[in-house]
């Protein structure tokens, strides 16, 4: 393993060695070893939001978290586009990341940030389920 990556059970990439049974075996030996790596986080969160419909000032959808792997974001209203952005303070309808006016649209987003979002003329419900 290289130097400073995998090196702590904190780390994403860390394996660990061991016998069939689970006991540590020192590498080298003629036991064969197995590994294990952890996959997902242990719990989720879900809610639903309503869009800001000011361009000026868009809606917190979820506060930062650490420790965040993932949230998906879905339009459950879906008569409108959502524009999805990194701060409240929003430049102009059309910055940030379009969510389609579609009922049913989605995006998974691999952050521990806040996301915020705005529409054009009305609140658009959204839906959240968030993996940490």
């Amino acid at each position: 393993m290289r130097s400073g990556i995998g090196n702590s059970p904190t780390d994403p990439l860390y394996v660990s060695q061991g016998t069939a049974a689970g006991v540590s075996a020192p590498a080298g030996t003629a036991t064969d070893p197995s590994y294990s790596k952890a996959i997902g986080a242990g719990t989720i969160a879900t809610g639903q939001v309503a869009s800001s419909i000011s361009p000026a000032a868009a809606t917190q959808i979820v506060a930062s978290r650490n420790g965040r792997e993932s949230v998906t974001i879905t339009n459950v209203t879906g008569t409108q586009d959502v524009y999805l952005t990194a701060t409240g303070v929003t430049t102009g309808l059309t910055t940030g990341f379009m969510l389609a006016g579609i009922k049913g649209a989605a995006v998974t987003l691999s952050t521990s940030a806040a996301v915020f979002a705005t529409s054009p003329t009305a609140a658009q419900t959204l839906s959240y389920i968030e993996n940490y």
